[in-house]
């Protein structure tokens, strides 16, 4: 069975959770991996991460799409280049993506963007029972996450779905342009874009960039190859 919730406000159980926060958190971990980064372990709060602060480590993260002050990296994807995170443990908080893995219960949880719509399509090919869990922006429904969602439902090409799996299928479905559709609908993408992060929306919209799957174990995502 696949189904897929936005924004939860209780806490997700399933034999496999797909977290997706496509603007930006989940795109930047997929890219912190596949570049090198050690581990990359999500918090809640601000002041759990700065304590997690030592050598090898990267404080990071965003409050309202800004970097936070006394952090090494924002929540940019183009800011975690393989000369700046290779080896590295990077703590990572933000608005959405961060609040949203504290709610989620699995024997598997994934993390899944554009950028690796592949590798987690193939990864979940053996999975029964699957829930995408999507982080939405301050609370409130991204299309951009449920659209990434519908992509993975609609390619796993099954017929066990709930009615949110369902729906967001046939919203793919009835998209010609996942790109245009983000740029020209999405209110977290304007925003962005407002801010200056119009390279970050261009970026995290690329697909099968990487050929990886961050699996959350022992609270760190770490990296699972699967091309």
């Amino acid at each position: 069975m696949i189904d897929v919730v936005m924004v939860p406000c209780f806490v997700v159980k399933d034999e496999t959770v797909v977290v997706v926060d496509v603007l930006r958190a989940t795109s930047t971990i997929v890219t912190a991996l596949a570049n090198g980064a050690r581990e990359v372990v999500p918090v809640k709060k601000v002041e759990d991460a700065l304590a997690k602060r030592s050598k090898n480590t990267l404080v990071c993260g965003e409050r309202n799409a800004k970097k936070l002050e006394g952090f090494d990296l924002g929540n940019s994807p183009l800011e975690y280049k393989s000369e700046v995170v290779s080896g590295k443990t990077i703590v990572l908080t933000t608005t959405n993506g961060t609040q949203v893995i504290e709610k989620i219960e699995g024997n598997s949880i994934i993390a899944a963007s554009f950028l690796n719509v592949s590798a987690v399509v193939e990864y979940l090919k053996e999975k029964e029972s699957i829930t995408i869990a999507c982080a939405g922006t301050n609370g409130k429904f991204s299309l951009e996450d449920f659209l990434l969602a519908g992509m993975i439902v609609k390619r796993l090409e099954r017929d066990d779905l709930v009615d949110g799996a369902l729906v967001a299928k046939r919203y793919f479905e009835s998209v010609k342009s996942v790109r245009e559709e983000i740029k020209k609908h999405s209110s977290h993408a304007r925003r962005l874009i407002f801010f200056g992060f119009e390279k970050d929306i261009d970026f995290c919209l690329r697909e099968d960039l990487f050929g990886v799957v961050p699996v959350l174990i022992d609270g760190a995502f770490i990296l699972r190859e699967v091309r």
